[in-house]
């Protein structure tokens, strides 16, 4: 996979991070310097909102959405690198959530009114 192709699905996120950490010489073994850095850019993000009124907060996402654009990126990659490091795959760990969370609140699966 070339670094200039999008990436299209979680896989393909963890699998290019994989191979980014490999050539970096980062080890893919639990620590808890990923937990900390997807707090802290988690905590960042939600700085900038804190003390807003609703209206304040859709104001200034909509005049700064490159913070979260960044945040959003930076919190992706730290997630790949933490499932990698944890060996959890992205997608299968995504599906488990999303079956439970959409049986919980009685909500169909949006897959299934996809008209094809």
């Amino acid at each position: 996979m070339n670094t200039k192709d999008n990436i299209t699905t979680m896989k393909e996120a963890q699998v290019l991070v994989k191979a980014f950490a490999k050539r970096n010489n980062w080890k893919d073994v639990p620590n808890i310097d990923k937990f900390d850095h997807l707090h802290e850019e988690l905590l960042e993000m939600s700085q900038h909102l804190r003390y807003k009124s609703e209206e304040e907060r859709k104001q200034f996402v909509a005049d700064n959405k490159e913070i979260f654009v960044d945040g959003i990126g930076d919190t992706f990659f730290a997630l790949c690198r933490l499932a990698n490091q944890l060996d959890v795959d992205m997608e299968d760990a995504f599906d488990l959530v999303k079956n439970r969370i959409l049986e919980k609140y009685n909500h169909q699966n949006p897959e299934n009114n996809i008209t094809r």
